[in-house]
């Protein structure tokens, strides 16, 4: 009985503090709201920024952020958290709405290419799970796989063609759940796109101070950064234009 009531005290302490580590959260985030309903938007857009930054990174929040930027004249911070909120999640409607708004400001915008239909289906299976998720899934059923061929070996006795399927099937769902833990794992980690920060940079013919310059970007164009040196990063545009500029200039996503 005493053990069962140092349980329970257990658990009632936990849960008051988990409850009590929420408060402070809950406090910034109506705050921020506060700020921004104030049209304090940098102090409002910094606030929500440092919620994301304590590890709450719902994309509601993203959009927040890029709200309050997009009202404090920041366009390239507010589509980099348009961005972010789309990494989250790809099929979010108002980061998809606001960033579409959003890009209107940007001088020389290239609209991406759009997404085929089955990469758009992958995109939706692979944002069912977290890269977690998806990797814990594909350890399940390797194991599944091997309990199923150590069965084959050792009990031959038992039904060999449901055992064959059996192997079969969890065999080609390791190989899903590796692939999608692998993509998942990518789409969130590598960071080899990125916006533009400053109100205009120059785009060089090579990663040289002295180089030639060969076309200019503004703020809150999206590139994808193909090659970097310690100072100068490789960029291209969806429309195929190649060149280098500072790595100090682009903010990776």
């Amino acid at each position: 009985m005493k053990s069962i009531l140092t349980g329970i005290c257990f658990c009632l302490l936990l849960c008051n503090s988990l409850l009590a580590a929420e408060i402070p959260q809950q406090q910034l985030f109506n705050k921020a709201n506060d700020l921004f309903r104030q049209k304090q938007y940098s102090d409002a857009a910094g606030t929500y920024q440092q919620l994301i930054d304590e590890g709450y990174n719902q994309p509601e929040l993203y959009v927040n952020a890029g709200n309050a930027w997009y009202k404090a004249n920041r366009t390239g911070l507010a589509i980099y958290n348009y961005e972010k909120a789309l990494i989250r999640d790809p099929f979010y409607k108002p980061a998809t709405h606001n960033l579409s708004v959003a890009n209107q400001r940007v001088e020389g915008y290239v609209n991406d290419i759009p997404l085929l239909f089955f990469q758009q289906w992958w995109l939706q299976i692979q944002h069912l799970y977290n890269p977690n998720g998806w990797a814990l899934g594909s350890i399940l059923f390797f194991w599944l796989f091997v309990t199923g061929i150590i069965v084959m070996l050792l009990r031959p006795a038992i039904n060999p063609v449901l055992i064959k399927w059996g192997n079969v099937i969890t065999g080609v769902l390791f190989l899903c759940f590796i692939s999608m833990a692998v993509s998942a794992y990518m789409n969130t980690n590598v960071h080899d796109t990125g916006i533009i920060m400053g109100s205009t940079v120059k785009v060089k013919a090579a990663p040289d101070l002295g180089s030639k310059d060969i076309f200019e970007l503004h703020e809150g164009v999206k590139v994808q950064v193909t090659d970097a040196t310690q100072e100068y990063c490789k960029i291209v545009l969806p429309d195929g234009k190649t060149g280098w500029l500072a790595c100090a200039e682009i903010k990776r996503l």
